[in-house]
């Protein structure tokens, strides 16, 4: 791999801040450079040289659903070529398509969102997701006159970044501790959620979203996952446990008997969900299984998870 490859996944590793949207067009790019710098003269060479940087890149961000995705995408599309140059275009050709569907994608989420938030509507969202940010920016652009709580996302505070985007779009927005966020959603006409990943066990996204989701069926308000199908996860991937973050990002010297346990993400399970917002419109969670059924799992890419974890 070229310096830049290495350096880009390098922050791919470390990057706890962008949203999987933002991430998954990164990792886009690194395959898209692979393919174009590499330069092994055999086909044989050239899957080797991509295979290195396609693991590097799962490595880095094992659980994010989209880069999963790319990537078995991408050995489902290469496996029968017999050419360098047939290799090159078919890598092209799939990070195109990939990154074209995010953008289209995320628009009709959007759309479909915009009759869920009625007018002066107060709608509750936590850390910071791009889809949910969009589908706020096209309601706003809509014409649609409603107000914004966002839970900060401890201990990142990814919220307050993403209650940044909107008050400089406009949108009147007002920031809350998690805890808080959670006390708050008896109030509200919605909440919105993004989602790191999905699959049969439920919607993976930032810690503190199952909480919410408890208190909205308790309070009888619409919680909806913002989630596109690139964030769903193919059955038969088992992604590694969550990494533990620091613990001095949450206390920085605690007293040596005391454990700090630091994960920046929670399972909701679908059922506690009102509905899930997809490309394909507003569904039901319970519809969602056939879709995962349908997603077919490259063996490589099966083998190399069990392998390293």
């Amino acid at each position: 791999m070229d310096k830049w490859i290495v350096q880009a996944i390098a922050e791919i590793a470390s990057d706890n801040y962008s949203g999987a949207a933002e991430i998954a067009e990164h990792s886009a790019e690194i395959l898209l450079r692979s393919a174009r710098t590499a330069d092994a003269p055999t086909v044989d060479g050239f899957r080797q040289e991509l295979l290195t940087t396609i693991w590097a890149l799962i490595h880095a961000q094992p659980s994010m659903a989209s880069l999963v995705n790319l990537v078995n995408d991408v050995l489902w599309k290469i496996e029968a070529i017999d050419s360098v140059r047939a290799l090159r275009q078919a890598i092209t050709d799939v990070v195109s398509d990939f990154k074209r569907q995010l953008h289209v994608h995320e628009a009709a989420i959007a759309e479909s969102v915009l009759p869920l938030i009625s007018e002066g509507a107060q709608v509750l969202t936590n850390s910071r997701s791009t889809t949910v940010r969009a589908a706020l920016r096209h309601a706003q652009r809509a014409g649609r006159r409603f107000r914004v709580i966002c839970a900060e996302g401890r201990p990142g505070f990814e919220g307050r970044k993403m209650a940044l985007e909107l008050a400089e779009d406009g949108i009147p927005v007002t920031l809350m501790i998690d805890a808080l966020a959670i006390s708050f959603v008896g109030r509200m006409d919605l909440v919105l959620v993004g989602a790191d990943h999905l699959n049969s066990r439920g919607l993976m996204n930032k810690a503190g979203t199952y909480g919410l989701a408890l208190a909205a069926r308790a309070n009888h308000v619409p919680i909806y996952a913002l989630c596109s199908s690139e964030k769903f996860l193919p059955p038969g991937y088992n992604p590694p446990h969550q990494t533990h973050w620091p613990p001095e990002q949450v206390w920085e010297n605690p007293p040596s008997n005391i454990t700090v346990k630091n994960l920046y993400f929670d399972c909701t399970p679908l059922t506690e969900l009102t509905g899930l917002v997809t490309e394909q419109g507003i569904l039901p969670t319970a519809g969602v299984e056939g879709w995962l059924a349908s997603i077919k799992l490259h063996p490589a890419l099966m083998q190399e998870v069990k392998m390293a974890y």
